[in-house]
């Protein structure tokens, strides 16, 4: 068990100096970022959290005031791609869990700005234990058509 606790902190603060990260109580959030294709959207919302608690917490919503917000859950099956709305995402105890392309994600829409390539925007994310965690998103274009961000 020492041993795993020893791996898990080595990754989780040797990507510090690389990612901003935020946290609250529990919760930690490393590199929040929104990836888009247009500028005006829609745009893909990834990041890693991590849950230091022996209970389990679940993401229920994003707040932001420059778009709106809904968590989604995509996959590829024979190579169709399907995506729904998810009421929450679940954050096991003592895991940690990765909002990327291919699984959960948050869907940005309806953005009143535009999208520039290396701006911050403020946002908050609620959880149903740790409640509201301010973060900022990075703002990054999407590099390839393998980065799946595009809906």
């Amino acid at each position: 068990m020492n041993r795993a606790l020893i791996i898990f902190l080595f990754l989780v603060f040797s990507k510090i100096g690389a990612a901003h990260q935020f946290q609250k109580d529990h919760i930690n959030i490393n590199h929040p970022h929104i990836k888009f294709v247009i500028s005006s959207g829609p745009a893909a919302g990834y990041m890693k959290i991590i849950n230091m608690s022996f209970e389990t917490d679940r993401l229920i919503k994003v707040v932001t005031d420059f778009a709106d917000t809904k968590l989604h859950y995509s996959k590829v099956d024979n190579g169709i791609a399907t995506m729904k709305k998810v009421d929450f995402i679940e954050i096991p105890a003592q895991k940690a869990k990765s909002l990327k392309p291919g699984t959960h994600h948050i869907m940005f829409s309806n953005f009143i700005i535009e999208l520039i390539d290396g701006i911050s925007l403020e946002g908050y994310l609620v959880f149903e234990r740790a409640g509201e965690i301010k973060v900022l998103f990075e703002v990054e274009t999407q590099k390839s058509i393998d980065d799946h961000t595009e809906h």
